[in-house]
C-alpha cells in the first residue's frame, strides 16, 4: 500500500512581462491623455489668441474709420458702418463703435434728437468693442479699444465776398451777379441785416447773413451755391420746378417757411421747423428742429476797415488832388468863368463841355483826394459821357464819389489794370453814389469802398467787387465778380458752412 503525496510545482516567470506590457501601455495612456490635452489645450489658447490678435486690429481699424468719417459727417451714437463684421470661420470679428460727444461747457455727453446733435461738440471719445462671431472653449475673448479727439467744427472758405454789405442790400429786379471766372464763387454776405429778394436776383455763388434773415419773396429768386441764414428764411409764394437753391440750405435760428413746394440741391438743416404744409423737395439730408446750438454758428464781422495808408500801396506814385486838376486841365482847358463858380476840388465839374478820356498815369498811382472837402462830383457842368483812360493800375482816396452823369473807366492801351474807389473808413459818412449809368469796360478790373452807401443805378455795367456800410444796386446791366482786393487788407470770405470736422487724434489705448 502506499500513500498518495500533494504534487509540488515550481514557480517561474511566465505572464510577468505581460503585465509589464499592459503598465507600460497604461503609462503610454496616461502620457497620450496628457500630450492630447495639453495640445487641445495649447490649439485652443492659439486660436485664442489668434482672435484676440484679430480683435485688437478690427478695433483699432473701426476708431480710423470712425475717425475718417467724422472729418465729413456728424454721426450721432454711432458710425454709419457699425457693427461690422470682419473676416470668416472661426477669426470672425463683430466690432460695435460708439461716440460720446462732449463740448466745454458741460461733463455730460451731448444728447442726440432724430439722429442729430443737440449741442455743437469739441471733443468726442471713440469706444470699439470686437468679440469673436464664433463661441470659443471658455470664455468668449473680447477686446476694447478707446480713443479721445479733438474736433474743431470744419467751415470752408471762399473768394474774398464779391458784395459786403455793413447793413442789408437791395438789389432791383432782375439783378444777376456772376464769377468772370468759371472755378470762382460770386459770394455776398450780409453783415448787419436781411436779404430781401423783391426784384427777382440771380446769385451765382453763395449767400451769407449771420445777423438776419432770408426772404425769397420773388419765385425768380436763385442762389446757385449755398444759404446760411441767423434768423428764418421764406421762400416764394409762387412754387418753381427749378432749385431755389442749388446747395445746402442752413438755418441756425427760426424757421424754414414755405407757402408752396420748393426744391433745393443739397442738404436742408434748420434750427427751428419747417413751416407749410407743402414739401420742401432736398436733394440731400433734411434736418429740423436741431437747435441752434448743434450748428456751426457764423458769425458778423463788421466791415473792414480800409483806411489811407499810403505804405500798403507799394510801386505806386502818390499824387494828390492839384496833381489831377493840373493833368485835367492840361489835357482839357477851361473857360475862367467856370473856374469861378465851382469848388475847384469838384474835378469833374472843371470839365465843363470837354469831350473824350482823361489819360491817366502809365505808372501805378495813387491820387490822395481826401483834401477835396467835398469829395468828387460829375455833376454841374458835365456833359454826358466823361471818361477816365487808365494805363496802369489806379487807387482814388476820396470823401465821397457821387456822378450824376454818364461815367466810363477804360483801359487806354488794352492792359488788365486794376482800379480802386475808396472812401476810407475813417471818414465814416462818405457815399458812393451813381445816379447815370456808368462802366467798368473790360479788361479792367475794380473795386469800390464806402463806410456809407454804396448805390451803383440805372443800367451800370460792372466787374469786380463792392463793399459799403449800406449796398444799393439798382439792375446793373451786367455785373460780373473777379477777385481784387485791397493791399495790406484782408477781406472778409463767404464762409461757409459745412458737415464734419477736423479731427485730432488726443490718444488711442487698449481699455479691457
Amino acid at each position: 500500500m502506499f500513500t498518495l503525496k500533494p504534487a509540488h510545482h515550481k514557480r517561474d516567470d511566465e505572464g510577468v512581462a505581460l503585465v509589464a506590457a499592459m503598465g507600460v501601455g497604461l503609462v503610454g495612456i496616461a502620457v497620450a491623455g496628457i500630450v492630447i490635452t495639453q495640445t487641445i489645450i495649447a490649439v485652443n489658447d492659439s486660436g485664442r489668441d489668434r482672435l484676440r490678435t484679430t480683435e485688437v486690429h478690427a478695433a483699432e481699424a473701426a476708431i480710423d474709420a470712425t475717425m475718417a468719417e467724422l472729418e465729413y459727417d456728424s454721426p450721432c451714437g454711432a458710425p454709419s458702418f457699425s457693427p461690422i463684421t470682419l473676416n470668416d470661420g472661426p477669426q470672425a470679428t463683430s466690432v460695435s463703435v460708439t461716440i460720446d460727444y462732449f463740448n466745454d461747457d458741460s461733463a455730460d455727453p451731448i444728447a442726440c434728437t432724430g439722429g442729430t446733435l443737440n449741442a455743437l461738440p469739441n471733443r468726442a471719445t471713440v469706444t470699439a468693442t470686437a468679440v469673436g462671431v464664433e463661441d470659443s472653449i471658455g470664455l468668449n475673448p473680447e477686446r476694447v479699444m478707446q480713443s479721445s479727439l479733438a474736433l474743431e467744427p470744419r467751415t470752408q472758405l471762399s473768394e474774398d465776398a464779391a458784395i459786403f454789405s455793413a447793413t442789408d442790400v437791395f438789389v432791383g429786379a432782375g439783378f444777376t451777379l456772376s464769377p468772370q471766372l468759371l472755378d470762382q464763387e460770386a459770394d455776398v454776405w450780409v453783415d448787419g441785416g436781411d436779404w430781401d429778394c423783391s426784384g427777382g436776383a440771380t446769385l451765382k455763388g453763395s449767400l451769407i447773413v449771420p445777423d438776419g434773415s432770408v426772404n425769397f419773396s420773388n419765385s425768380q429768386c436763385h442762389v446757385a451755391g449755398d444759404l446760411w441764414a441767423q434768423f428764418g428764411v421764406r421762400f416764394p409764394s409762387t412754387a418753381s420746378a427749378e432749385y431755389s437753391v442749388d446747395g445746402n440750405v442752413t438755418v441756425r435760428n427760426g424757421d424754414l417757411v414755405n407757402n408752396n413746394p420748393i426744391y433745393i440741391g443739397g442738404d436742408v438743416t434748420a434750427g427751428g421747423s419747417q413751416v407749410g404744409y407743402h414739401p420742401v423737395v432736398a436733394n440731400g439730408a433734411t434736418k429740423y428742429n436741431v437747435g441752434a446750438d448743434s450748428i456751426t454758428n457764423i458769425v458778423p464781422v463788421g466791415l473792414p476797415v480800409i483806411d489811407y495808408t499810403p505804405s500798403d500801396w507799394t510801386g505806386f506814385v502818390h499824387r494828390d488832388d492839384a496833381d489831377l486838376a493840373q493833368r485835367i486841365d492840361d489835357q482839357y482847358p477851361l473857360k475862367a468863368w467856370e473856374r469861378s463858380t465851382i469848388d475847384q476840388c469838384n474835378y469833374a465839374g472843371w470839365i465843363g463841355s470837354i469831350k473824350g478820356p482823361v489819360e491817366l498815369p502809365s505808372a501805378p498811382t495813387m491820387f490822395d483826394l481826401r483834401g477835396c472837402s467835398n469829395g468828387y462830383d460829375n455833376g454841374f457842368y458835365s456833359q454826358s459821357g466823361f471818361e477816365f483812360s487808365l494805363n496802369a493800375d489806379t487807387v482814388f482816396f476820396v470823401n465821397n464819389f457821387e456822378t450824376s452823369n454818364d461815367f466810363t473807366f477804360s483801359s487806354g492801351d488794352g492792359g488788365n489794370y486794376k482800379l480802386w474807389v475808396i472812401v476810407p473808413h475813417s471818414h465814416g459818412s462818405g457815399d458812393i453814389i451813381n445816379h447815370t449809368p456808368m462802366t467798368i469796360e473790360p479788361p479792367l478790373e475794380s473795386f469800390w469802398y464806402a463806410p456809407g452807401s454804396v448805390k451803383i443805378h440805372n443800367n451800370s455795367s460792372f466787374i469786380g467787387q463792392v463793399y459799403g456800410g449800406d449796398v444799393d444796386i439798382h439792375t446793373p446791366a451786367e455785373f460780373v465778380y473777379t477777385n481784387v482786393g485791397v493791399p495790406g487788407v484782408n477781406l472778409v470770405s463767404a464762409a461757409q458752412s459745412s458737415s464734419g470736422f477736423v479731427v485730432e487724434l488726443l490718444y488711442k489705448r487698449e481699455v479691457s
